[in-house]
């Protein structure tokens, strides 16, 4: 298939270059028997467009074999990439947008969503006037369209959902998997399990065994003990929805019965496959101390790529993984288990001018954890000297950890704390709002927007890296991954750096400078410096 066969299929005038070079890649690697390709695509390529011209040339072509009816789904694992899906291509291309049922209001009374309503019909609990919404359902018809049309697009979570719990939604020619860089996490997030002493105490009545200590001792008191009793309390509940009953004045006790309902049918489902899929060698157990002397018990994988397979790999004919940070792909593939002999990997790095995005770094000592406090003033001393120098310009400070946010606020000269905003936890999107709708040169001091952030054009011309944002070491699960493979420690690292970098970079047009201040970036990048594009360090500077 040459560019005659799928140009007809670009959503947009005309590809650029680098656009031609993966689609036809993709393309003939897929004619010969190739079922996997990783696109690694720096931001600006077009990534989106490529995904949806090759599935739709798959897809309306005879060269390409499969088992799956004919379409592509589209899975992102943030909301704002699914709405821009939604906002290029609903209108051009066809394609439908699915959100889980709690996102749409019922028709019939707009203070309910379609999920609650739906609870409620599968427990006979509602009037007449809700008998219509087992056929007339705006979720429904949503979903109904999402399966029917060729292209649909939903999220990473909702779709494992889906997928392995209602089963109704069906395996497709084509799966596009958009930020799959992500991939890892979301898998090991569907699959792993927490358990909490004080649910357990306060809504079951089961009290949790003071000697619960070691691993074998948890996974025999869940499997024997807490699932049947998890179980048993989700039977009783959709009994006495079932007596419920529901008038207008009871909607709000009935909206609460049926979310209480969903989590523990939901936590049900997930404690059963963990039951399934348990072995010892391959997940970590941690007590994590909470309030009032409660306890969460959690049990989480190490390697997915024994899961992959099941979970999603087996959902499609042909399936695409695009990111702006795969970094690896020897080690993508490890992770998620694909067969080298069925992968395709193609690399091209981002087109935006790289005198547009310079990269300064100026060591202020160690950031690491016993060099903190001893590093921690003249860090200080350098974002004081760089926010005068940007003093009328938007910008973005990536410290990586609440604390050290919360020291750079602390110890600020007060002329500039003005300006900043304190982005995490619940104020997290709102201080971004207040920035982005503000006409002042606010600058957003955050441990976590290193992703799912787009500080165009005038909202960010400079951007700060406190420290460099290795994965916490007191985390069981990274130090197991560390053990297992030697290269995935400064993989992540690599990969949080280059979207951090990216936050401020949307467009050709767009100009920042990025301060790296921690020494410890000295180290990394003299080991693994052939991980980064080679765009990164074309205009780099050491001060």
């Amino acid at each position: 298939m040459n560019n005659n066969d799928w140009n007809k299929y670009f959503p947009y005038d005309k590809p650029r270059e680098q656009q031609e070079r993966v689609i036809n890649k993709v393309l003939e690697e897929f004619k010969s028997g190739k079922k996997y390709a990783i696109v690694d695509c720096g931001t600006g390529i077009g990534k989106s467009a490529i995904g949806l011209t090759i599935a739709r040339s798959i897809n309306n072509s005879s060269e390409f074999s499969g088992t799956f009816e004919s379409g592509a789904y589209f899975l992102t694992t943030q909301k704002i990439l699914q709405d821009q899906y939604e906002k290029d291509f609903s209108k051009t291309s066809g394609l439908v947008s699915l959100y889980s049922s709690s996102n749409y209001s019922c028709k019939n009374d707009k203070k309910a969503s379609c999920k609650e309503i739906q609870s409620g019909l599968r427990a006979n609990s509602l009037p007449k006037k809700f008998n219509n919404c087992s056929y007339d359902c705006s979720y429904k018809k949503k979903k109904k369209d999402f399966i029917e049309k060729e292209l649909g697009i939903t999220n990473f979570s909702y779709f494992l959902t889906e997928k392995n719990y209602s089963q109704k939604v069906p395996n497709k020619k084509v799966l596009v998997i958009d930020e799959a860089h992500n991939l890892e996490n979301e898998l090991s997030r569907f699959i792993e399990i927490s358990i909490s002493s004080y649910f357990s105490d306060k809504i079951l009545k089961l009290k949790v065994p003071n000697d619960l200590n070691t691993q074998f001792k948890a996974y025999k008191w869940i499997k024997d003990i807490y699932y049947p009793v998890v179980k048993s309390k989700c039977e009783f509940i959709s009994k006495q929805l079932s007596k419920f009953g529901i008038t207008s004045n009871k909607l709000e006790e009935f909206q609460k019965i049926t979310k209480n309902f969903d989590m523990l049918s939901a936590h049900e489902k997930k404690i059963l496959q963990f039951i399934s899929l348990y072995d010892r060698d391959n997940w970590i157990f941690d007590i994590e101390e909470k309030q009032h002397n409660s306890k969460r018990f959690v049990f989480k994988p190490i390697d997915v790529s024994h899961y992959s397979t099941q979970y999603l790999l087996d959902y499609a004919d042909y399936i695409i993984f695009m990111s702006a940070t795969i970094i690896s792909h020897e080690g993508f593939s490890l992770t998620l288990g694909l067969p080298f002999e069925k992968t395709v990997s193609i690399k091209e790095d981002s087109p935006f001018p790289s005198a547009n995005r310079p990269i300064i770094f100026s060591s202020c000592g160690s950031m690491s954890y016993k060099n903190l406090q001893n590093t921690l003033p003249n860090i200080i001393k350098s974002i004081d000297a760089i926010l005068e120098n940007h003093k009328n310009e938007k910008g973005i400070i990536h410290t990586h950890s609440i604390k050290i946010a919360e020291s750079v606020y602390k110890k600020l000269q007060r002329k500039y704390k003005s300006r900043l905003l304190i982005a995490y936890g619940n104020d997290r999107d709102k201080m971004l709002k207040k920035h982005m709708s503000s006409k002042d040169p606010t600058v957003l001091l955050s441990p976590s927007m290193s992703e799912g952030v787009d500080l165009k054009g005038d909202l960010s011309k400079f951007q700060i890296l406190c420290k460099v944002p290795f994965p916490y070491l007191g985390d069981k699960v990274t130090k197991k991954k560390m053990s297992k493979w030697n290269w995935w420690y400064d993989t992540q690292t690599v990969r949080t750096i280059i979207q951090s970098v990216g936050r401020s970079i949307r467009s050709e047009k767009d100009t920042a400078v990025t301060y790296i201040l921690d020494d410890d970036w000295r180290r990394l990048k003299g080991k693994s410096k052939n991980l980064f594009p080679e765009s990164f360090f074309k205009n780099y500077h050491e001060y």
